[in-house]
């Protein structure tokens, strides 16, 4: 059984900013993510079939402009046709789809690895433009976090695209996660350098798809903006005795900004809230 949380908000320093962590179980372990601030930024990638249907395999985060961030694994995945939708919204009245149209892999990243699991997919369209403002981008936390209680946000419809799921996870520290995946082939260095490890053993209850964002929601001057930490890389989050691996977005910030020409710079984030 997992310990319980005090209630008591939580501080960060994410530069010159002193921000408070929400407390999570405000939120409810696990429950369907609404299109809200909190989750208007996630989003699916997925394939439109020669029927016209969609089929989702990937989570991914808007993070402004016709920009949004995912693992490379999704565009570069064996036996799958290529990726060419993101949808919004996902299950609610405000659902919308946007046309991938280019990608960008990062420079250091190759397939049989998990190490640098980085793409950024440019849309058709600004979705924050076309939706007056409904799907908002998300803003990327630089610090590394060594521990905490996060949201974990994915597809929970077996890549139907139908609803979020938004599940609590704690965060585990690189030391002991290397632990369980020391070594293995596609960690062939370990966790380190690349990522962190995240889990909740007392639930099943959480997505597994592919590249599922992980955030936690940051507040300050009455605001509360969620903040993305990274993706899903390897394993199951939820219901086993093992963690998964996510990619963290903090080794890859300056990258992130280069690609894309976006300010990822909080105080920037915050005053767009």
């Amino acid at each position: 059984m997992r310990p319980a949380r005090s209630l008591l908000l939580r501080t960060l320093m994410v530069g010159p900013l002193l921000l408070l962590l929400c407390p999570l179980n405000t939120i409810g372990q696990q429950s369907l993510a609404r299109n809200n601030d909190r989750t208007a930024h996630i989003v699916l990638l997925g394939s439109t079939g020669s029927n016209g249907q969609r089929q989702f395999r990937c989570g991914g985060a808007y993070i402004g402009r016709n920009v949004i961030v995912a693992g490379a694994h999704c565009a570069t995945a064996k036996n799958q046709p290529p990726l060419d939708t993101v949808r919004f919204a996902a299950g609610t009245s405000n659902e919308q789809h946007f046309r991938i149209v280019n990608h960008t892999l990062h420079y250091r990243y190759k397939p049989q690895f998990e190490y640098h699991n980085m793409a950024i997919f440019f849309l058709d369209a600004n979705p924050e433009t076309s939706s007056r403002g409904i799907h908002k981008p998300a803003c990327v936390l630089k610090p590394h976090m060594k521990s905490g209680t996060v949201q974990y946000v994915g597809d929970g419809s077996d890549g139907r695209g139908t609803n979020l799921l938004t599940t609590e996870l704690d965060v585990m520290s690189s030391e002991k996660c290397h632990e369980y995946y020391n070594p293995i082939p596609k960690l062939r260095f370990g966790v380190l350098l690349c990522c962190f490890c995240a889990m909740n053993s007392a639930t099943a209850e959480c997505s597994n798809m592919h590249s599922s964002p992980l955030q936690v929601v940051l507040t300050r001057g009455g605001k509360s903006v969620p903040f993305l930490i990274g993706h899903k890389s390897i394993g199951r989050a939820c219901g086993v005795k093992s963690p998964a691996v996510f990619t963290r977005y903090g080794s890859y910030y300056e990258w992130m900004e280069t690609i894309t020409d976006l300010s990822l710079e909080a105080t920037d984030c915050f005053s767009r809230y």
